[in-house]
């Protein structure tokens, strides 16, 4: 296998959400160097974050932003000449020593201006930052949404069948709740982390269901009779022409995160759906509160004097109401429902046959890619 087709069955994993595929992927020459543009804006994000747009003068806020600019220059030109490197060159392996600059980086301009809070504050979110880009750029869960969103525009007619199905009963049940004093007097003034941890749990139900049965998802998807069936698979892929063995069992093992991809391809495309899903019934929730429920009303299910009120518009002598309160009994029970959608999706036997349809193909060839792959590599 030349070069070239090595690289391009690799740049084929990452494009069907399964870098891990990939062999010896690394994270200082795989995940860190993908994910750089990324990096450098966030870099420059938090740097900036030492200006005081509210309190300083125009004039100082520039001078500000030129020593931020120069000082992030700085550190990024100290780096590479560490690292023998060019001047201002941008890296092609990006390891320990960048992932140091990039966290302490920017908050040298904040120490500067002894802004000692906003400069822990850019050490933290630092930290955060590459915690979440590279969970991100390591899964390649960008290449995934835009498969989901393509997946499930396509799957949109039956969706919209289950749909019909399944939400009516549900739906009644839920806007007699949503007009009940007891749902607002709970979650109307709820806030801060006691509600996130209460919609957190609908989500965490529905992930462990989910979860639940995934071995069984993709427990078929792994199994090739012969090498030849293997042959067949990659035919059209980067991989056609590799040469495959004869006359024995492909292998079957896995590293944890080769796993995990397979679990996020095979469910990643349900959970854009049920988010999807949820979304809508809560801005009905919201619509249809903003019409129906006037202020007095909602203050006097939730028994209390005030709630903060976002927008107000008067129709037919009647004032209109967007209200924190009805975004928070909006936003549970759309979760609610996320959950109950969940179930629905994972036990209607009709969608899963016509879901799994459409995700075990793209799955099993992307394992028979990876089967020819790992031979050709390890031969």
């Amino acid at each position: 296998m030349d070069r070239t087709q090595y690289k391009a069955i690799e740049n084929w994993f990452i494009s069907r959400g399964v870098p891990h595929f990939i062999s010896n992927y690394s994270a200082r020459t795989d995940i860190w160097t993908r994910a750089l543009p990324f990096l450098i804006v966030a870099y420059l994000a938090g740097g900036l974050n030492a200006l005081n747009l509210a309190e300083w003068s125009v004039t100082r806020n520039l001078v500000a932003a030129g020593i931020t600019l120069t000082s992030l220059i700085i550190g990024w030109s100290l780096t590479n000449l560490v690292l023998q490197r060019p001047f201002l060159a941008i890296p092609k392996e990006i390891g320990k020593p960048e992932l140091i600059a990039f966290v302490i980086g920017p908050a040298i301009p904040s120490a500067l201006f002894q802004q000692w809070g906003d400069s822990i504050q850019a050490l933290l979110g630092g930290v955060t930052i590459l915690g979440i880009i590279y969970v991100a750029a390591s899964f390649a869960l960008g290449h995934l949404l835009s498969w989901a969103l393509r997946s499930s525009i396509s799957q949109a007619a039956m969706l919209g069948r289950l749909l019909v199905r399944a939400l009516p009963l549900l739906l009644l049940f839920t806007t007699f709740l949503f007009i009940n004093a007891e749902v607002w007097q709970v979650a109307g003034q709820l806030s801060g982390i006691p509600y996130l941890l209460g919609v957190g749990i609908f989500f965490l139900l529905g992930a462990v269901f989910v979860l639940s049965r995934i071995p069984q998802a993709i427990a078929g998807l792994t199994k090739f009779e012969s090498w030849s069936e293997v042959q067949r698979l990659i035919v059209g892929t980067p991989a056609e022409g590799l040469e495959l063995p004869t006359g024995e069992t492909p292998p079957q093992e896995f590293s944890t995160s080769e796993k995990v991809d397979l679990a996020l391809v095979t469910t990643f495309n349900q959970s854009v759906q049920i988010t999807f899903v949820a979304l809508v019934l809560t801005m009905f929730f919201i619509i249809f509160g903003f019409l129906a429920i006037s202020l007095d009303t909602q203050l006097a299910w939730m028994m209390t004097d005030q709630s903060h009120v976002f927008f107000t518009w008067t129709v037919s002598h009647r004032n209109l109401v967007l209200t924190e309160s009805l975004l928070r009994v909006a936003g549970f029970l759309g979760a609610f429902i996320g959950m109950y959608f969940t179930v629905v999706l994972s036990t209607d036997e009709t969608y899963r046959s016509e879901f799994a349809e459409d995700t075990s193909p793209l799955a099993h060839e992307a394992l028979a890619v990876r089967l020819a792959y790992k031979n050709a590599r390890g031969s």
